[in-house]
């Protein structure tokens, strides 16, 4: 488990921990939300206990944002307390285990265990969000899923007690994962076992590579929240889309990308979470209606909807 690094005795101040009125489109990849009622940036385990006991003291709704990649944020904001894993960014390798806090972005990530002499992860170089929800919806590029590398996940409930799973391959599967389903927890740390190497210039070559190619192909051109539905099975959900000659259609500053057909981006910086829910149920209702397939969205939504 991890260590405490908290001096003993020290006395953990929830007035300075804890924020109001913090407005969120900042910590949203589209730049859509409005604010949380209550935000705190736990930097250990310790700090996150409190926070989960004053919640439940409270009688507070908790809400765990990460990266913001793949959650529309509502305009009415968040409810509760809104815990923000940002300050989870600490890591240690013992061997060849890479073993990283959740909060850390996935991308700076991979840089780390290259600068560590451990390689496996650079495949998914480039992708956005952070360790934690790489995990929890089982991210994958170039044949590569995160799990594929994942040994251990360390993870809090909100009754304060931190649990340790390892984990099995058969537990994950397509934007799925063990933890896709709960709502009880936040994934505090991760070990991966990677492969101690020596050619770490050829690692970061081929991360860079992959991250380009991201770029190149327009994922970075305007914010987004990333894939919006799930891949219908042995079909792709922005073909579908795209037959429906929907690329390009836009309701307020929400725009289906001309790029990536099962994209959603700012168009113009003035978009709102709520232009971009009714977008959703736009490309729905017609991909419905040509194809009688019902789309499922892989991001969730936050907050007062």
């Amino acid at each position: 488990m991890p260590t405490n690094v908290r001096n003993s005795g020290e006395k953990i101040n929830l007035d300075q921990l804890i924020l109001r009125q913090v407005p969120l489109a900042q910590y949203s990849s589209i730049h859509t939300g409005g604010v949380a009622d209550l935000t705190a940036y736990p930097s250990d385990f310790e700090e996150l206990r409190e926070l989960l006991s004053f919640a439940h003291e409270h009688d507070l709704p908790i809400t765990v944002l990460g990266g913001g990649t793949n959650s529309l944020i509502s305009d009415d904001g968040i409810e509760g307390l809104t815990i923000i894993t940002s300050h989870l960014k600490r890591r240690h390798v013992q061997g060849e285990m890479f073993c990283v806090r959740c909060g850390l972005l996935l991308d700076r990530a991979i840089d780390l265990a290259i600068e560590d002499g451990l390689t496996g992860l650079e495949l998914l170089g480039g992708l956005p969000g952070t360790v934690g929800g790489a995990i929890y919806g089982n991210s994958s590029a170039h044949g590569t899923s995160i799990s594929d590398l994942l040994y251990y996940v360390d993870y809090m409930t909100f009754d304060g007690k931190l649990h340790r799973r390892q984990v099995h391959l058969d537990e994950f599967s397509y934007r799925n994962s063990p933890f896709s389903e709960r709502r009880d927890i936040i994934l505090y740390e991760a070990g991966f076992r990677l492969f101690p190497s020596t050619q770490t210039s050829e690692a970061r070559k081929k991360k860079d590579e992959v991250k380009h190619r991201r770029k190149t192909n327009g994922q970075y051109d305007n914010p987004s929240i990333g894939s919006i539905f799930v891949n219908p099975e042995g079909l792709k959900a922005g073909a579908l889309i795209e037959q429906c000659n929907l690329k390009g259609y836009s309701i307020g500053g929400a725009q289906i990308s001309h790029r990536h057909a099962n994209m959603i981006i700012n168009s113009n910086g003035r978009a709102t979470s709520t232009d971009v829910k009714e977008l959703i149920e736009h490309i729905r209702s017609a991909v419905q209606r040509q194809f009688k397939i019902t789309l499922v969205e892989e991001i969730q939504y936050l907050g007062r909807w």
